[in-house]
């Protein structure tokens, strides 16, 4: 009896284990295939999604590090409660990407709108497309450098990298220094997204690197932050 807790454990995440490699086999029963994407959805997809899913394409093609061979499972949800049961971790994220089966999970989505909602009161509307493209450069960044250099890749350097490719407008970099560093500096997640964007937009377009030169390079933060600000006229 004293193992009994163990084994009920050990089922469940057996279980867990199951559905987030399987998930075409228990929610996410609905298919499309097109191009890189192999997209499973919980209810009927419809034809808008071909649209989003060129527009993604647009923004990840950009990329330096793009690789044509690679092929990209992705998991829209209807509402809210799918996508937590897959990604409980970052049940108030836009999406969530397992590494090594490259599953990308994405919270409620409207396709025919492009619109994809977080779990939040703020902040808590992004379109799908840029979603996608987010999640993908993630894989992206990985396939380049490995598991390994990814995991200890600094934070700001990956989410930076992936707004940089995935945003639906272009940077004007001197105003987001000062909505950053002027503002209200919400502690919003969007603020710390920005401000990733930001450095890396700035050591892309400003000072010339590239993303390898960007990976390899090891910056002080600070320093980093202080020559933005200068850059900023703050």
């Amino acid at each position: 009896m004293r193992y009994k807790g163990l084994y009920i454990i050990i089922i469940a995440g057996l279980i867990f284990i199951g559905f987030i490699l399987f998930p075409n086999l228990s929610f996410y029963r609905h298919h499309a295939n097109y191009k890189q994407f192999d997209v499973y959805s919980d209810i009927e997809i419809n034809e808008a999604i071909y649209i989003v899913l060129d527009k993604a394409e647009k923004k990840i093609i950009s990329s330096a590090i793009f690789d044509p061979e690679l092929d990209y499972k992705i998991f829209i949800s209807s509402g809210f409660n799918p996508y937590t049961i897959f990604s409980p971790s970052l049940k108030d994220a836009f999406a969530a990407t397992y590494p090594i089966i490259n599953n990308i999970f994405i919270s409620k989505t409207e396709i025919e709108n492009n619109l994809v909602h977080r779990n939040a009161k703020e902040d808590n509307e992004r379109s799908l497309s840029s979603v996608i493209a987010h999640e993908v450069t993630h894989k992206l960044i990985e396939n380049e450098i490995g598991m390994k250099g990814n995991r200890e890749l600094a934070t700001w350097k990956k989410e930076g990298y992936c707004e940089y490719i995935s945003v639906d407008s272009k940077l004007d970099i001197k105003k987001g220094i000062k909505k950053i560093y002027l503002g209200d500096n919400s502690f919003s997640t969007s603020y710390d997204y920005l401000q990733y964007r930001i450095f890396v937009t700035y050591l892309l377009d400003i000072k010339g690197y590239t993303i390898s030169s960007l990976i390899q390079t090891e910056f002080n933060y600070q320093q980093l932050e202080k020559e933005i600000i200068e850059y900023g006229n703050i």
